[in-house]
C-alpha cells in the first residue's frame, strides 16, 4: 500500500507504485498532490489508478454526485488552504476538520505515527515506515501546505 504522513504543515509520502494482483512494484508514482485551489491531498489505495481518479475528482470540485461507480476504495488526508485537515475513508464524505499534531495513513501508518510521537518530521516518519513496512518504498516526496 503506502505511507502518507502529515506534521507541521508538511505532507509526505513514499513513492512505491503498486503493480496489482501480486505483480510487485513496477516503479514509483506520486501519492501527494497540490490541487488548483491550493488544497493538498495524500492518497493511499490498493486499487490501480484510484488515487489519481480521486485527486482529479477533488480538483474538479469534489461533488459526490459527479462520482460514477462504487465508492472509492482509499484513505486520504486532505489539507485545505487554511490549514484545516479532513480525512476520507472509503467514501466521498470527509471527517473533519480534524485537530491533531500529526497523522498518518496507509500500511506504514503505525511506524510513521510512532516516529512522529517521538518527534520525527513527516518526511522522517515516512523514512521510518519505508524501513519497516514492506508495502512502502521508493523516494520520499513532500509538499509544504503553507
Amino acid at each position: 500500500m503506502s505511507t502518507v504522513a502529515y506534521r507541521d504543515g508538511v505532507l509526505a509520502a513514499d513513492s512505491r507504485a503498486y503493480g496489482g494482483h501480486g505483480q510487485g512494484s513496477p516503479g514509483e508514482k506520486r501519492k501527494i498532490h497540490r490541487l488548483s485551489d491550493g488544497t493538498v491531498v495524500g492518497i493511499t489505495s490498493g486499487v490501480l489508478g484510484m488515487g489519481e481518479r480521486f485527486a482529479a475528482w477533488l480538483n474538479a470540485g469534489g461533488d459526490p454526485s459527479a462520482w460514477t461507480g462504487s465508492a472509492p476504495d482509499l484513505r486520504a488526508i486532505i489539507i485545505r488552504p487554511g490549514g484545516e485537515m479532513y480525512l476520507a475513508d472509503d467514501g466521498l464524505y470527509f471527517s473533519g476538520p480534524i485537530r491533531c499534531d500529526h497523522y498518518a495513513i496507509g500500511s506504514g501508518a503505525p511506524y510513521a505515527m510512532g516516529a512522529m510521537a517521538m518527534g520525527a518530521s513527516a518526511v522522517q516518519a515516512v523514512h521510518v515506515a519505508i524501513a519497516h513496512d514492506c508495502h512502502s518504498g521508493g523516494r520520499v516526496r513532500a509538499i509544504s501546505v503553507r
